[in-house]
């Protein structure tokens, strides 16, 4: 079991690489607390990265929602996102401190992309039960693959290869 628990680790944390999600997982008005110093105090909301796609950029930085970025609104959200960074306020922003930040919106993100696989798990579960006895049967579960491996065989020949229509998977 110790050898899998980092590979389960890695793929656990492999949707969240280079900080690339689909979609925003915490809230604009999220509130983070300063990991690395004592207060109690809290940093102004912050916006979820969402990758440096065109539409990532204008819902981070046109914060007026006007369609437009002016250098103004731009140079605005940056100050924020390093006073943000800037736990214990002196006006720099160390190692430990940006550091921080980032991993705390990781975690977040973790959390959020946990409670959504789980809530799909609990979906599927539900579906794949259908005489919704509580219990999964081996024939329910074999039914949803035999219905998965007949999408994917589009030429109907028993094998499911090259030839079958990549649009299935």
């Amino acid at each position: 079991m110790k050898r899998i628990s980092p590979l389960l680790l890695t793929l656990a944390f492999a949707p969240l690489a280079a900080c690339a999600t689909h979609d925003a997982t915490a809230p604009a008005d999220t509130q983070i607390t300063a990991a690395s110093t004592d207060t109690t105090e809290t940093t102004p909301a912050r916006r979820s990265a969402d990758g440096h796609s065109k539409d990532a950029f204008f819902s981070k930085y046109d914060v007026n929602g006007d369609g437009h970025v002016t250098q103004a609104e731009f140079m605005a959200e940056r100050a924020n996102g390093y006073h943000r960074r800037d736990a214990n306020g002196d006006g720099n922003v160390q190692s430990e401190e940006y550091v921080s930040e980032y991993e705390i919106r990781l975690i977040e993100q973790l959390e959020e992309q946990h409670k959504r696989q789980i809530d799909q798990a609990d979906f599927r579960f539900t579906v794949l039960d259908k005489n919704e006895d509580g219990n999964l049967s081996l024939d329910e579960f074999h039914a949803s693959g035999e219905r998965m491996f007949s999408t994917l065989d589009s030429n109907k020949d028993g094998i499911v290869d090259e030839q079958d229509e990549k649009d299935n998977y």
